[in-house]
């Protein structure tokens, strides 16, 4: 829950739920960030529109009841507006100020909008770049791919975007 505010890329909630909607319908209108619609919009552009109705349309058909019955989750839900804040601008900004004397200009600029902008660019290049351009090794004939640069940018991240694709059950081990 923690990792999920500080990344502020919507609660753990809606952020399963697209994700879910995603994965099962992958280039489609039902897919949040479609890539057949272009590189803007499955990077960042997705973000800026109205969600198209068959991403509503889906997303209200999946079974959600596991993130229903997770009390943190539901936790969260109720909160984020508040965790959020705190976990992705107060903490970064005050904790080097309080801790190692840091300016508060410094933790703004590198702990909270650099390191915010630069998490969210690598988090969407999973949606654009791994969605768009490299290699199809399993299947050619679906989007998904797996992207050299996405893969290093993520370094978080365990098994590329094709991988995720074609065997979703990785991605939760």
């Amino acid at each position: 829950m923690c990792m999920n505010c500080i990344a502020s890329q919507k609660d753990i909630f809606e952020w399963a739920r697209d994700h879910r909607v995603h994965h099962k319908y992958s280039e489609t209108d039902a897919d949040p960030h479609n890539a057949t619609r272009g590189f803007f919009f499955s990077h960042v552009g997705w973000l800026l529109v109205k969600k198209h109705p068959d991403v509503i349309a889906k997303g209200k058909q999946l079974d959600l009841s596991d993130l229903y019955e997770d009390k943190i989750v539901m936790f969260q839900r109720r909160h984020y507006k508040l965790l959020s804040k705190l976990f992705t601008v107060i903490m970064p900004i005050v904790v080097p100020w309080y801790l190692w004397n840091e300016s508060v200009w410094n933790g703004f600029f590198i702990c909270f909008a650099f390191r915010y902008a630069f998490t969210l660019n690598t988090t969407w290049c999973v949606n654009s770049f791994a969605h768009i351009w490299g290699s199809r090794p399993y299947d050619e004939n679906i989007n998904p791919s797996e992207n050299f640069i996405v893969v290093l940018s993520n370094c978080r991240r365990r098994f590329p975007q094709l991988s995720s694709h074609i065997s979703p059950g990785l991605c939760h081990k």
